[in-house]
């Protein structure tokens, strides 16, 4: 139809992306001849994420829930195609929430790996962490 985009096959795998981007950034950060690791830095960063999570998108999720208990202003034809679309949009919406937020926790939890490594000095795991594409 025109207007209209489809997909198929599975939804992206949201945490891997996350963990790979998070690696990506940590890979063109490091090789950056005059960088050095900055556990306050990267805390702040840690944290401002979680805030981010813990108030912006937890409101998001609140408003979310709001609008999937929503019901059917009447009867008529009209007030069923209006929750009809409604409801298709809530599930869009859920399915975009869910996959940021799992992206950016995703995100999160490899940070905190990358800064344990270097408070622990585990040179093994930095450089897993320097190469993007490795699993860690």
């Amino acid at each position: 139809m025109v207007g209209q985009t489809t997909t198929s096959g599975p939804p992206p795998d949201y945490a891997a992306l996350g963990a790979g981007q998070a690696k990506t950034d940590f890979a063109a950060a490091a090789g950056n001849g005059g960088w050095k690791f900055d556990a306050a830095a990267m805390d702040k960063v840690i944290q401002q994420l979680e805030d981010s999570l813990d108030s912006d998108y937890s409101q998001a999720r609140t408003i979310s829930n709001q609008f999937a208990q929503l019901r059917e202003p009447g009867s008529d034809g009209v007030s069923k195609d209006y929750m009809a679309t409604a409801s298709r949009a809530t599930i869009a919406y859920n399915n975009f929430l869910h996959g940021t937020v799992d992206y950016l926790e995703s995100y999160v939890d490899t940070l905190k790996q990358i800064r344990t490594a270097y408070v622990k000095q585990d040179q093994a795991a930095i450089d897993a962490f320097r190469s993007p594409g490795k699993v860690v």
